[in-house]
């Protein structure tokens, strides 16, 4: 199995990987920046329902589907799978571990102290008992998935896939970095607002930018994934936390 670091000059670019063209590195970023915002306008406001879904399917293999190409044809199906966990370090998992127990505990508390009984939840309410996530077995799998799989993906492709390709095709990174955490946070902004009001939307979209940032800055300091992936899954278990107490009163919450 061929093992391909982060580079020790570009954390963000793979060691030995051979040039973009700059019209299909352009291509492909653009396919990549607009596939979640237009999978989440498709599904959750144009077209709600089978035609959305299935549109919303297909951007989200896009999403993914080009950046692990791209690692596939590197590093192949072995080197993928441990390609996460190469440049771990100790230090750099504490401070991932450190910073989303930090995030997730103020997620909580915000929550549980300010937001809970003051925000309209009927919308998603609506669309959770649609999907059946009333089930415990069914939101603990969505949750796990959530939490574990989709975190890892989405640092894939928006700290590592994103960013790289934002410095490749000339950003300097003091850019890119803001820039790829504007893109992390559009297609949050479009999906938040479908269930909740504005000022809400707002908040929760500063909150998505500033872990984007985060979450740039910790694979630039450790030339590793898995501190901003591990940062992440623990913000994502705060919200499901969250989402399990906005169900308690449902039936007695999943059952």
């Amino acid at each position: 199995m061929k093992v391909i670091h982060l580079s020790t000059l570009n954390p963000l670019i793979l060691e030995d990987e051979p040039p973009t063209r700059p019209a299909a590195a352009w291509i492909q970023l653009l396919i990549v920046i607009i596939a979640p915002s237009l999978g989440a306008l498709s599904g959750l406001w144009i077209w709600p329902g089978p035609v959305g879904g299935t549109l919303y399917a297909l951007c989200k293999v896009l999403l993914y589907g080009i950046p692990l190409v791209i690692l596939f044809r590197r590093l192949g199906l072995l080197g993928i799978a441990s390609w996460p966990f190469q440049g771990w370090t100790a230090r750099g998992s504490a401070a991932g571990l450190v910073s989303g127990l930090v995030i997730g505990l103020f997620i909580l508390a915000l929550w549980w102290f300010v937001l809970s009984g003051r925000v309209n939840v009927t919308a998603l309410l609506e669309a959770v008992k649609e999907n059946g996530m009333t089930e415990r077995l069914r939101f603990l799998i969505f949750a796990t998935w959530l939490c574990v799989i989709n975190s890892l993906l989405e640092e894939i492709v928006f700290r590592w896939y994103v960013d790289s390709r934002l410095q490749r095709i000339g950003v300097p990174f003091l850019y890119a970095l803001p820039l790829s955490a504007l893109i992390f946070t559009i297609h949050h902004v479009i999906v938040l607002s479908a269930f909740f009001d504005w000022p809400l939307v707002l908040m929760g979209s500063l909150g998505v930018f500033t872990g984007g940032v985060l979450w740039s800055l910790l694979l630039r300091r450790y030339k590793a994934l898995s501190p901003g992936w591990i940062s992440h899954a623990l913000v994502d278990v705060a919200i499901m936390v969250i989402g399990w107490w906005i169900l308690t009163p449902i039936d007695g919450g999943p059952v």
